[in-house]
C-alpha cells in the first residue's frame, strides 16, 4: 500500500509538470489539499484577500490553527507554475530567522502557505499606510538593516548555489510582532551555477524581473545577473530606511545633500532624535551599494554587514526602556550570525508562525 501510494504522488507530481524534483532536498513543509485551502479561505473570499503579489492574491487565514497567509498561483501566470515550484523546493530547504517561513503547499492548486507577519511590510511601516502604524525609531531602522543584511548574505551564501533574489524593496520586507524583519518572495530568485558566482562573472538571464528603481542599472543594461545586483536594491531600501522618501532619484538626492551639508534635512522628520553622524555613516553605505558599476559596491559579507552590525551595536546601546513596546529582543529569532537549524525547527507555533496585519498590501512585486 505504501508503495502504490508513494507511485501515486510520484504521477501526481508529474501530472502538475514538476516531476520528482518537487521534493528536492528536504521536504519540511506540510501538504495541505485544495479543500483544506479553499475551507480555510471560505472559498477564496475577498473580505480575507490581504494583497496581490506577483503570483496573485494572497489571503489571511488559519490552517492547523495557526495564522497563515496563503499566496494564490494565478492560473494564466506565464511561467507562474516554474516559479511556484522553484520557491516550494527552495524555502521548504532551508531556514533563516530573516526568511518568511515557509509552512506548507498545495501543489495541485499552485498555493503556498507561509507564515503570517502580525506588522507588515516594512513598506508599510516607513511610509505608514495605516494611520494607526506607530512611527518607526532609528534604533528599530538600524536594526532591520542589519536584519535585512544577514538576510541576504545568508541567500547568497546558499549551497551549491548561491541565491540572487532579484526583486529587494521595502514591500518584500516584513516585519513580526517583535519587529523582526524578514526577507519575502524568494521565489523571483534565480538559482545562479557556482562557476559564475563570483565577482568577475554573472548568470545572463533573459527577462528583467524585479521594480524599475530597485533594479541594478548594469542588469537592465546587459541582463547579467550577479549577486551584486542584490546590492544595489538594499542601497536604494537602506536610503529609504533612513528617509521615508521615494526612490526614484533618491541616491542623486541623499548625495546632493551631503555635498551641501543638507543632509539632516533629508532625514525621516517623523524621527525627531535622529544620531546625524551615525545616519550620515548609513548613508554613505548606502551610497556605496548604490553605486552604478557594480564593481565599484561593497562586498556584502567583508563590509556591508560589519558596519550595520556596528550601528547597530550603536542602535541597542541608545535603546531606551520605553521601546520594549516593539517587542523583547528574543535570541532564537535576534540571532546575528547563529541560526543553527535545531534552533529554527525547534521554534514555538508562537514565535515562528505570528499573525499579521498587511501582507504584500502596497508591493507591486
Amino acid at each position: 500500500n505504501a508503495e502504490m501510494k508513494s507511485q501515486a504522488d510520484s504521477d501526481q507530481r508529474k501530472r502538475i509538470g514538476g516531476g520528482d524534483s518537487f521534493l528536492h532536498g528536504p521536504a519540511r513543509y506540510r501538504r495541505y489539499t485544495i479543500e483544506e485551502i479553499e475551507e480555510a479561505t471560505n472559498y477564496f473570499s475577498n473580505s480575507l484577500k490581504i494583497g496581490e503579489g506577483g503570483y496573485g492574491p494572497v489571503y489571511r487565514a488559519e490552517l492547523d490553527h495557526t495564522p497563515v497567509a496563503i499566496k494564490v498561483l494565478k492560473p494564466d501566470a506565464a511561467q507562474g507554475r516554474s516559479q511556484f515550484q522553484q520557491e516550494v523546493e527552495v524555502l521548504s530547504s532551508i531556514r533563516h530567522p530573516n526568511m518568511v517561513l515557509l509552512l506548507g503547499a498545495c501543489p495541485e492548486f499552485g498555493c503556498l502557505v507561509y507564515e503570517h507577519m502580525t506588522n507588515g511590510s516594512l513598506d508599510d511601516c516607513l511610509f505608514r499606510r495605516n494611520n494607526k502604524m506607530p512611527v518607526l525609531p532609528w534604533q528599530l531602522r538600524f536594526r532591520i538593516a542589519a536584519e535585512i543584511a544577514t538576510g541576504l548574505l545568508f541567500l547568497h551564501q546558499t549551497k551549491p548555489e548561491p541565491l540572487v533574489h532579484r526583486d529587494l524593496k521595502p514591500g518584500n520586507i516584513l516585519l513580526d510582532r517583535n519587529y523582526v524583519s524578514k526577507i519575502s518572495d524568494v521565489g523571483l530568485a534565480r538559482l545562479v551555477p557556482p562557476s559564475v558566482a563570483d565577482t568577475v562573472t554573472q548568470y545572463r538571464m533573459t527577462a528583467t524581473a524585479g521594480t524599475f528603481c530597485y533594479i541594478d542599472p548594469e542588469y537592465q543594461q546587459t541582463g547579467m545577473l550577479g549577486t551584486k545586483s542584490d546590492i544595489y536594491s538594499l542601497g536604494i531600501m537602506l536610503l529609504q530606511v533612513i528617509t521615508a522618501k521615494p526612490p526614484m532619484g533618491l541616491s542623486h538626492h541623499v548625495s546632493r545633500s551631503i555635498e551641501k551639508g543638507t543632509f539632516r534635512e533629508m532625514l525621516d522628520p517623523a524621527v525627531e532624535d535622529w544620531p546625524v553622524e551615525h545616519a550620515m555613516h548609513f548613508a554613505k553605505l548606502a551610497l556605496q551599494c548604490a553605486e552604478m558599476r557594480r564593481k565599484d559596491r561593497p562586498d556584502l559579507g567583508k563590509v556591508i554587514l560589519p558596519e550595520l552590525n556596528k550601528l547597530r551595536d550603536f542602535a541597542d546601546d541608545n535603546m531606551p526602556m520605553m521601546m520594549m513596546m516593539f517587542g523583547a529582543r528574543n535570541n532564537n529569532v535576534y540571532s546575528r550570525t547563529g541560526f543553527s537549524s535545531s534552533n529554527q525547527d525547534t521554534m514555538s507555533e508562537s514565535q515562528s508562525m505570528s499573525g499579521m496585519s498587511g501582507y504584500e498590501s502596497n508591493s507591486n512585486s
